[in-house]
């Protein structure tokens, strides 16, 4: 234990770099290494001991490439766009009935599925692009898709837009 003591010492004074380290040794037989020198102590020749150099981590000379990485460049991920073809952004629709249909499209085309987000809520999750709604409010909805695979990651979303539902009122019709 007093020997393990001694080391942790040692490398704590050499990590302070010290010059000159001087070695003690007590009555008790324990031993003390300081930078600073006693009447008892002897200095310690540090010249023998092994010094080791690290490389640099961000050295690109030692960059090699993995296969992983390798076959991520032969075959790279396809970036989807989601765009909303139908309605147009800040379009109006007069519906009474509130039904309202809005068309997606994507490119590339895939196999996957379309999010319809309006209003900051999911509404439908479906394999066509073609939502229709029925019983929608009137007024302003904020809509936008997400071209979603099978386990639920985006793989793409379209630009939050705003379309406008009017609905006719019977307080307008004064007879």
């Amino acid at each position: 234990m007093k020997s393990l003591y001694a080391l942790a010492l040692l490398l704590l004074c050499v990590g302070a770099s010290a010059k000159v380290v001087y070695k003690t040794i007590q009555a008790d037989g324990s031993v003390i290494y300081s930078d600073t020198p006693t009447t008892s102590s002897t200095p310690v020749n540090l010249s023998a001991m092994n010094n080791v150099v690290m490389p640099a981590l961000n050295n690109a000379a030692s960059k090699k490439p993995n296969s992983r990485q390798v076959s991520k460049k032969q075959n790279p991920q396809v970036q989807y766009q989601v765009s909303i073809v139908s309605p147009m952004h800040e379009e109006s629709i007069r519906d009474n009935s509130g039904n309202v249909s809005i068309r997606a499209s994507v490119s590339p085309n895939g196999a996957s599925k379309y999010q319809l987000i309006m209003d900051n809520q999911v509404v439908k999750t479906q394999s066509n692009s073609l939502f229709e709604l029925e019983g929608v409010n009137r007024g302003a909805h904020l809509i936008q898709i997400h071209f979603i695979d099978n386990s639920g990651k985006i793989l793409a979303s379209s630009q939050q837009q705003t379309f406008y539902l009017h609905k006719a009122s019977a307080l307008n019709n004064v007879n």
